[in-house]
């Protein structure tokens, strides 16, 4: 059989407040019974005393018609079963059993081993043993003795003047039937299990009401949610503000369906935007190979670039050297307006072609990137040497460039051409930035555990979601012909390969400022990897 909550409490309350009330009733009826036994005890011995009392004159008189008359009319008048006296050896000298009158008591009885089962038998007996709840004829008695003891008035009398002072005379004892205590007292046991049944009754009653509306209701509302929930409705909720456990699982409840319902809406959301999201990562994967293309061609022209330098190299050498013979041939002889002219031209021809020759050697020297070794570098001088191979770019686009170097940072260890080719990737966009003209501040500066380069340009700058991208590769917002996205990429990378950090800082309108942070000495794993 299924129960619920409410019936499993109801059950579990029952068994245990009826397992209460029968050990409380149990316990109960023990302590009344011994309560009213005593005191039962109590009032058969003040009988008994009573009856002494009453017999006394008669008995010092030896009225033997008036004793047996008295304790007639005291049985009727008290409700007592039977009242007789017997002498000291035994024999029953009075009764309201008139026909035991004469005999003898058998020794053996019960009530006479209290006293015969010692020797001598004592004089007299404590309480608790004078006056005892005895079974005669099967019927609860409670049967008191009380002994008559040769008393000052009882010696003087001519039947005991024989007698010792406090010699024991006989026994005095009194048979009252409890029957009707044993049915009141039944009665109060039936009341007290009839109270306590009704007040069990009661008290299940509202255990299962109690039960029922403070966890049953809120349980079954919990489990109907439940179910709603298993069916696909992700909009179920359960109000209840209260502090228990089962507000708490209710609220837990709650948020997992609200958990559930977001999950379920980003589920839906993807499965609607999935044939939008792989088309664009098609594209993107289409872009990044059409890039990385190239990239390739980029690479083959910079080898080419460098076989094409090292090949002129050679001419311009050649230039120069006759360029400048002719010139001292000119200046050893005599000269006219025209020789002087032809002497400017020769001497711009060596001029320009010397410069050409140093930007081919910087070029080959650049080119030839060599083992990746560190070594000590003056920053400064890298920063110059990386501005004479832009400076075409930055003439052809009317780029001023304003340095700011400081001559007294430290040397840090470094691989020179990498950081020499992060310079130039940030002078290439800044004068690519500035097709119109603009300023370039370049500084350097010591810090603490190194030096920075603050590379601060005037032009366009960028906006906040472009410059959350700037370092990452492929990313570009030039037009196809101007570049591949790798540059800034690059040198992010060179960077963080000297143990470095670059920041960068930016708005529309406002320019860039790119700060690069380099230590004095990269980290063992930086050197490594370097």
């Amino acid at each position: 059989m299924k129960l619920s909550v409410a019936g499993k409490m109801t059950v579990i309350s029952s068994i245990l407040l009826a397992a209460v009330f029968l050990a409380t009733t149990i316990v109960n009826v023990e302590l009344q019974k011994r309560a009213t036994t005593g005191i039962i005890r109590q009032n058969g011995l003040e009988l008994a005393e009573t009856a002494i009392s009453v017999l006394h004159k008669s008995m010092v008189v030896n009225s033997r018609d008036n004793i047996q008359s008295t304790i007639d009319d005291f049985a009727v008048h008290r409700d007592v079963e039977r009242i007789r006296i017997y002498t000291r050896g035994g024999q029953i000298a009075y009764s309201t059993d008139h026909g035991e009158i004469g005999q003898h008591l058998n020794p053996d009885q019960a009530k006479c081993q209290l006293c015969h089962k010692q020797t001598p038998p004592p004089a007299t007996l404590p309480p608790h043993e004078r006056a005892r709840v005895v079974e005669v004829d099967g019927r609860m008695t409670l049967a008191v003795s009380q002994v008559l003891l040769n008393r000052p008035t009882c010696s003087t009398a001519d039947c005991h003047a024989d007698e010792k002072a406090d010699a024991l005379l006989g026994v005095l004892d009194i048979d009252m039937d409890l029957e009707q205590f044993h049915q009141a007292r039944r009665q109060i046991i039936t009341g007290m299990g009839v109270a306590g049944l009704v007040g069990v009754i009661l008290a299940v009653l509202v255990i299962y009401f109690a039960g029922r509306e403070i966890v049953y209701r809120r349980v079954a509302r919990l489990i109907q949610q439940t179910e709603k929930l298993s069916a696909g409705d992700l909009t179920v909720r359960i109000n209840d503000e209260s502090a228990d456990e089962i507000g708490t699982l209710d609220r837990s409840f709650n948020l997992l369906t609200l958990d559930l319902q977001q999950a379920r809406t980003e589920l839906l959301e993807w499965g609607n935007t999935l044939e939008q999201r792989v088309d664009a990562k098609t594209e993107e994967l289409v872009r990044a190979r059409d890039q990385m293309v190239q990239v390739e061609k980029m690479a083959s022209l910079g080898k080419l670039a460098a076989v094409v330098a090292h090949e002129i190299n050679n001419p311009l050498a050649s230039v120069v050297t006759y360029a400048k013979i002719l010139v001292r041939r000119i200046k050893k002889t005599e000269m006219d307006d025209d020789c002087r002219k032809n002497l400017g031209y020769l001497e711009s021809i060596s001029s320009e072609a010397t410069r050409c020759g140093e930007i081919v050697a910087q070029l080959l020297t650049f080119a030839h990137r060599g083992s990746g070794s560190l070594a000590r570098i003056n920053v400064n001088e890298t920063v110059e040497k990386a501005i004479f191979l832009v400076n075409h770019q930055f003439e052809l686009n009317a780029v001023d460039v304003v340095r700011k170097l400081d001559t007294g940072i430290p040397t840090i260890l470094a691989d020179q051409n990498k950081i020499q080719q992060a310079l130039m990737a940030l002078f290439i966009n800044a004068a690519q930035a500035m097709y119109n003209g603009g300023q370039l501040e370049l500084t350097t500066r010591p810090v603490a555990k190194g030096l920075e380069i603050v590379v601060a340009d005037n032009g366009p700058g960028m906006a906040a979601d472009v410059a959350r991208h700037a370092f990452e590769p492929f990313y570009s917002t030039k037009s196809e012909d101007g570049g591949v996205g790798l540059g800034l990429s690059v040198v992010y990378g060179i960077v963080k390969s000297h143990s470095g950090r670059i920041d960068l800082e930016t708005k529309p309108g406002e320019g860039c400022r790119f700060t690069i942070f380099l230590p004095h000495q990269p980290s063992k794993q930086a050197e490594e990897d370097v």
